[in-house]
């Protein structure tokens, strides 16, 4: 009765630690948005505020803006600047090759940006862009229960983020601890996270 109880425990454990994998995959390269695309590019034309609403922005992606260097730029601005079309007291130097790679970072003082097209009167008709960074560490909620009881004092149950946040996943005898990376370059590293704690887990082992 006791083995089969250890073996579901298991199972649920690993089955966790699979889908923790994948949702890590699933942000591990971080998504790429070409500003306007599919309909439109950094430019007059485009509607921006409306192409910025249909997406959720996270950390680790970025923005790719296209347009013809000639006629326009990028400048990131404050809110104050970004309402009243002033590119005075830019956030950083302008970007005039055409096709600018702006990487989106975390943290409560970046979940909004802004842009603007500093080229006289071009952001007052409406080249301007606000984006919106959810932060994942701040809302994740997705919280299941241990599969068996916990030590005395210490964490329990176990949280996902598609972000990254830790992982603690805790089976009788296991305790194991995982991130789900927020760049490419950790990729690698949340294989071998994953294997390891899968190991871990058939093997009984106690991995801190």
């Amino acid at each position: 009765m006791m083995e089969n109880v250890r073996v579901q425990a298991s199972l649920l454990a690993i089955t966790i630690i699979m889908t923790a994998a994948t949702a890590a995959f699933g942000t591990a390269s971080g998504a790429s948005y070409t500003v306007g695309e599919p309909g439109g590019s950094w430019d007059l034309r485009t509607n921006l505020t409306a192409w910025a609403s249909t997406i959720t922005f996270h950390p680790a992606e970025q923005l790719v803006f296209k347009y013809d260097a000639s006629a326009h730029d990028v400048v990131e601005v404050t809110q104050a600047g970004y309402r009243s079309c002033s590119a005075a007291s830019p956030v950083s130097a302008a970007l005039r090759t055409g096709s600018d790679a702006v990487r989106l970072d975390g943290g409560a003082s970046r979940r909004r940006r802004y842009f603007i097209c500093s080229t006289p009167g071009h952001c007052a008709a409406g080249m301007k862009l606000e984006v919106r960074v959810t932060d994942d560490d701040a809302e994740c909620t997705n919280r299941l229960p241990p599969p068996g009881p916990a030590p005395p004092g210490a964490p329990s149950g176990i949280t996902i983020c598609s972000g990254g946040p830790p992982v603690v996943i805790m089976t009788p005898g296991v305790v194991s601890y995982g991130a789900a990376p927020r760049s490419s370059s950790a990729g690698l590293g949340s294989v071998l996270a994953t294997v390891v704690m899968m190991v871990s887990l058939l093997l009984g082992l106690t991995i801190v």
